[in-house]
């Protein structure tokens, strides 16, 4: 009887490190660990990085050293506009970002309002803006009407891209539009490395 009771209890535990093998395994295969590729072919991290080093922050980026954040206990997208050292009256960034564009030098989009859940008298109104990245100049805007009529002067097309959608397209594949044409290259010819 102790030897069936033995023999049970190891097979038992057999079957318990198996499948823990294969839990573990599952796991292994779904995290998002560094990827070497791009930085072994000597690319700027600023062009591949999904997320901030060292924690769980995602990340895309626009022109450097311009990069929209979105902190995983938060939906809303952050621009951060210190990175650039740009005067901005609305604080160290633009957020909550709800949709953006880039083109050429210009970065472009718009924000929702935002209000304290703990301050009610605290409401930071939504703005429309358009970021200059060569002219370190950011304008804002109180009215769409104002932001469409500067897109059409600076011959920007009004497209916007939702930051999401953006986000699950670069963690896929690191090459964005807007990158310029000799990172594009040097991501590419590392992806088809891989």
């Amino acid at each position: 009887m102790k030897i069936y009771i033995y023999l049970l209890s190891i097979i038992f535990i057999a079957i318990n490190l198996q499948n823990c093998n294969k839990v573990k395994n599952k796991i292994k295969n779904n995290m998002q660990g560094p990827n070497y590729t791009y930085k072994n072919a000597g690319i700027d991290q600023f062009y591949y990085l999904t997320h901030e080093v060292g924690n769980a922050t995602a990340t895309i980026p626009l022109l450097k050293p311009y990069t929209l954040f979105r902190d995983n206990s938060s939906a809303a997208w952050f621009l951060d506009t210190d990175l650039g050292n740009l005067y901005n009256e609305l604080g160290g960034g633009i957020s909550p970002l709800f949709n953006f564009n880039v083109n050429d030098s210009m970065i472009y989009g718009y924000k929702s309002k935002l209000i304290d859940e703990n301050n009610s008298d605290f409401l930071m109104p939504e703005k429309w803006f358009i970021i200059s990245t060569n002219g370190k100049k950011l304008s804002l805007f109180d009215k769409e009407s104002d932001f469409k009529a500067e897109l059409k002067k600076l011959n920007l097309p009004e497209e916007m891209l939702n930051p999401d959608e953006v986000y699950e397209q670069f963690k896929n594949d690191p090459i964005l539009p807007w990158f310029p044409e000799d990172i594009k290259k040097q991501l590419e010819e590392a992806k088809n490395k891989k």
